[in-house]
């Protein structure tokens, strides 16, 4: 065991920062720059087993060609002592399986997700496999100098092309037993439609607090994945709408197929569910609009210049008989002079013919 202030390949180790399946990582001082890194030491006695070695060669030689600012990158690598070891950048901040889960608010949690799903895609895009997302394998930076907190992808150490038929040998898991898809349990063809289902448990557990299947027996957690749908957060956080379940529901998917075509798509889907209905303000009706048309006046009998109208013209002025009777007289005389017209165009039309 490496201690504090010991020199391994030219790098001065400060602290553990943490511990793992394959190896243990260290803060430690760059040999050359001013700087610290994390350096990821393969575990000694694992050093001799050829097939270890090659895996954790691979997973630096796939994040070296990965270069996306939600993807932890590869520094250097080397052999010391016969152990192999890689350096990355040292994120300071912490990861999001220590988070505790009244700190993460629904906003934090997808604006997380969404982050990760977008590393995830542009890994996917040059043919590279996570195999393992789960909130330890995401580091959060801590906020500062005016820059908001960011979230990015780390430990590749089962990554695979996804070109690859099978996840691991039959019979065995490597991915983390809580977070894996069905086709990871099964031994089946797996596609990024894996890592997304992955993603949709790990949003369940920055909500919840814990993953959806959480059991002492592994037989009960992967029953639950194969088997059981996933729980409802609705029901244990008043705060999160019925939408957001929906979502994480359709991207943890039994079937790849059923799931969203790409993690962008499912991130996109849990942050567009948070969001308010618009509230709708009832607009009063108009007033009913009183039509008026103009009507017949009843004249009385006794004095044709005195009429009483029954409804007053357009312009708010009574109507007199005797300007009905000119109207009426003006309408005949046109109507009269048309059909004149009329007649005289068809008379010289005929003559003509």
């Amino acid at each position: 065991m490496i201690g504090v202030g010991d020199s391994f390949a030219g790098h001065i180790i400060e602290r553990v920062l943490g511990h793992g399946g394959m190896g243990t990582v260290y803060l430690a001082k760059h040999p050359r720059l001013p700087r610290s890194v994390a350096l990821k030491l393969l575990h000694r006695e694992l050093s001799t087993d050829p097939a270890v070695r090659r895996r954790f060669e691979r997973e630096a030689d796939i994040v070296a060609g990965l270069e996306h600012p939600g993807i932890v990158g590869i520094l250097d690598r080397g052999s010391h002592d016969d152990q192999l070891w890689i350096s990355m950048p040292f994120v300071r901040g912490t990861d999001a399986g220590r988070l505790r889960t009244q700190e993460v608010s629904a906003q934090r949690a997808t604006r997380i997700v969404t982050e990760i799903g977008d590393a995830l895609d542009y890994a996917h895009a040059h043919g590279v496999l996570h195999r393992d997302v789960k909130p330890a394998n995401i580091l959060l930076t801590e906020a500062s100098g005016g820059l908001p907190e960011r979230a990015v992808l780390t430990d590749f150490g089962i990554a695979r092309l996804v070109d690859s038929s099978r996840v691991t040998p039959a019979g065995s898991v490597s991915a983390t037993l809580a977070y894996a898809s069905p086709e990871q349990l099964l031994g089946t063809t797996v596609d990024e439609r894996s890592d997304q289902y992955s993603l949709a448990c790990t949003l369940y557990a920055l909500l919840a607090g814990e993953p959806p299947y959480r059991a002492t027996h592994p037989g009960r957690v992967i029953t639950g994945h194969l088997n059981q749908p996933i729980p409802r957060l609705a029901e244990q956080r008043g705060d999160l709408p019925d939408e957001l379940d929906a979502v994480i529901a359709r991207g943890a998917a039994k079937k790849a197929e059923d799931r969203y075509p790409n993690c962008h798509d499912f991130a996109t889907a849990a942050r567009f569910s948070l969001r308010p209905l618009p509230s709708v303000t009832p607009i009063a009706p108009f007033p009913p609009t009183r039509r008026t048309s103009p009507a017949l006046p009843v004249v009385a009998p006794e004095d044709e210049e005195t009429v009483v109208v029954a409804a007053v013209a357009p312009s708010g002025e009574p109507v007199t008989a005797r300007e009905v009777v000119y109207w009426t007289v003006l309408v005949v005389a046109v109507v009269g002079m048309l059909l004149a017209v009329w007649a005289l165009i068809g008379a010289y039309s005929s003559a003509f013919l």
